[in-house]
């Protein structure tokens, strides 16, 4: 379905969290190798919430993210089909996915967010929403497991993972910047095949005068309306 009542509203709040993003962007590269993955602290799905990032890649496929219950019925993937980004969830063993418009498999930088309200959750790319909903018995999704970026250990049991066939999908290949649960850092748990501390385009520090960075259709842009300076570089 796409997004358009509310349009106004993710707009703003896709605003605050550029806004917020540091002007040094640190974050992971995956090679997409087997068995790679990177294991974050559980986030809470439930109800309302929202999770982002920044990505860059050039390939058409690859398990972005993934949480589930356990191996009951919930669980929440993202990933890359045919170049473009696929969310896919179940609640109370209800499932949908939502499939971006455009494709991101163009090695430029990509802003993603995922907002969760109850039966509805909305995947906003670049900007721009589309959102899928669920009439489930209960209004909520049952979130157990810790968040794995770029693939999946394989010593979980596939009797633990409520998405069949999760761990076989190709690994990510490419950079993801800046994972936020709201406007907080999740906790780094481990990771495998995963080299840490990728510097995005925002690692030279463009910005002056405490101008602050962001990325806006794939490039450093400054957020000068803090520092009482303007221009480009707030300078």
């Amino acid at each position: 379905m796409s997004f358009t009542t509310h349009s106004v509203f993710f707009t703003l709040k896709v605003s605050v969290l550029l806004g917020s993003l540091l002007g040094l962007c640190l974050g992971l590269e995956f090679m997409g190798l087997p068995n790679q993955w990177a294991r974050y602290l559980r986030w809470d799905a439930s109800t309302r919430s929202d999770l982002s990032f920044q990505f860059k890649t050039n390939v058409s496929t690859g398990l972005l993210l993934y949480l589930d219950d356990g191996g009951v019925c919930d669980f929440l993937c993202l990933s890359l089909v045919d170049g473009r980004v696929r969310l896919r969830f179940s609640m109370d063993c209800a499932e949908t996915e939502v499939l971006s418009h455009k494709q991101v498999n163009d090695s430029s930088w990509h802003f993603l967010m995922v907002s969760r309200d109850r039966l509805r959750t909305v995947l906003v790319l670049d900007g721009e929403g589309q959102s899928g909903e669920l009439q489930p018995q209960r209004p909520y999704m049952d979130v157990v497991s810790d968040l794995f970026l770029g693939g999946v250990p394989a010593d979980i049991r596939p009797s633990a993972l409520t998405l069949d066939g999760v761990q076989a999908m190709p690994g990510f290949k490419g950079l993801i910047l800046d994972l936020k649960y709201g406007n907080s850092e999740p906790r780094l748990l481990g990771s495998q095949g995963v080299q840490l501390d990728a510097e995005g385009p925002c690692g030279e520090r463009p910005c002056e005068n405490g101008g602050i960075c962001f990325l806006l259709d794939g490039h450093p842009t400054c957020d000068c309306s803090t520092t009482g300076y303007g221009g480009k570089l707030c300078s």
